[in-house]
């Protein structure tokens, strides 16, 4: 949309049983602004000067065609607002909407992964033979937190203190320490990745930085960084077009690919990008923590060739206002499940010093460098769909992040 356009915005609030429809002008209201709501009551139609513009709601109103008021005040003004009441009997709520991206449910049994830029295969097809999706990020700490208050449970006060707790713990497999390692012929699934054992994959490089400094053996590589002489994680490359797929984990001895760089066959005909995944990994930390607040960090190791990494070292400071919410507007092409919320800017070392503050009540939630920058443009973006009156609050911006929302298929990949 260009300044020059009329715009419409609407956004769902199923809470108070209201659809909210924001109108923004090139020129003041008068006597040829018009907003409509159509006869089936899912779309208003806007008339302004010569420009028209249709809308589809994000729900039913229970209106039926209904030409808007535009009262006194709101003549010669650039923006219009109105409350619509919303027709309940028609609402259906998406039964996935904050479910992750690609659960092991979704996944077809079997089925093959490929590279999403040259659909090289990384994974062939019936090296899997199933999908299990891993369990929340603290599930170690909160099987410790069960065991060892068990009411029924008496605990031997005369060892020694923690040591033979601690053991005790990760004999059973879930100490602080533990990891769930990959297994040949299974795909571990979380909010952001797909993991496989090493021997399930093929065509992919191995690399502390780039891509051509990389080798399909990782066991040929120097495993230890220079500068610190300690173990790092590795990159993994596609060895077809270079495009980076994920990480190796040493801990857990797996290659974690991330969803949005890859393809999948699954029941859904959407296919997951950066914002679903973040969006699904913030929910996922508000329900964990009880924090609204995240700061969304590039992962170091990264290291990408041509372009440099100037200013990608910067982080994203996020605030949730409404986790769920749905909203239609004139600049995308349909309605669409969102997050709302509040977005920053911030120096990389101003988030380091916001982290390691005792007061720091944000969670810090790390994405590739270039992924972070894919959800600034697309927040950017999000915000230039708001009226201009809603996309600043004080120092923050208000942006949407797209959530998942499965989308049953009967095709494949």
């Amino acid at each position: 949309m260009t300044s020059g356009d009329c715009d419409l915005y609407a956004e769902l609030l199923a809470n108070i049983r209201q659809i909210s429809l924001a109108a923004s002008l090139p020129s003041p209201c008068d006597a040829s602004t018009q907003v409509a709501v159509l006869a089936d009551g899912k779309s208003v139609e806007l008339r302004h000067g010569s420009a028209s513009r249709l809308l589809t709601l994000p729900a039913k109103t229970s209106l039926g065609r209904t030409l808007l008021p535009i009262q006194d005040k709101q003549r010669g003004s650039t923006l219009l607002a109105w409350r619509l009441p919303l027709d309940t009997s028609s609402l259906s709520p998406s039964q996935h909407a904050d479910q992750m991206p690609w659960s092991a449910t979704d996944l077809d049994p079997e089925s093959g992964v490929a590279c999403r830029q040259c659909a090289a295969d990384v994974v062939h097809a019936g090296s899997i033979k199933a999908w299990k999706d891993l369990p929340s990020e603290n599930w170690a700490e909160m099987m410790e937190f069960w065991h060892c208050h068990k009411p029924d449970h008496h605990h031997g006060h005369d060892e020694e203190p923690g040591k033979a707790g601690e053991e005790s713990l990760a004999a059973r497999g879930y100490g602080a320490s533990s990891a769930i390692s990959a297994q040949a012929g299974v795909g571990f699934v979380d909010l952001t990745t797909l993991i496989f054992d090493e021997t399930d994959c093929q065509n992919v490089t191995f690399s502390l930085s780039t891509s051509d400094q990389g080798a399909a053996d990782r066991l040929s590589l120097a495993l230890t960084d220079s500068t610190t002489n300690q173990t790092r994680n590795l990159n993994v490359f596609c060895s077809s077009c270079h495009l980076q797929l994920g990480f190796f984990n040493f801990r857990t001895s797996a290659v974690r690919l991330l969803k949005w760089q890859v393809s999948c066959k699954s029941a859904s005909a959407a296919v997951p990008g950066i914002p679903e995944c973040l969006a699904a990994t913030l929910i996922s930390t508000i329900s964990r923590s009880a924090s609204s607040k995240s700061l969304i960090t590039p992962i170091t190791e990264t290291v990408q060739g041509g372009g440099g990494n100037a200013g990608l070292e910067d982080a994203i400071h996020i605030w949730v206002l409404n986790s769920s919410i749905v909203y239609s507007s004139s600049g995308t092409p349909q309605r669409a499940p969102a997050i709302k919320l509040l977005y920053r800017p911030l120096p990389g070392a101003e988030a380091d010093r916001m982290l390691e503050s005792v007061t720091c009540d944000s969670q810090e939630i790390s994405l590739p460098a270039q992924a972070l920058s894919e959800v600034t443009r697309h927040l950017e973006e999000s915000n230039a769909l708001l009226p201009p009156t809603e996309r600043i609050f004080k120092e923050w911006k208000v942006g949407l992040l797209t959530r998942w929302e499965r989308e049953v298929c009967t095709s494949g990949m």
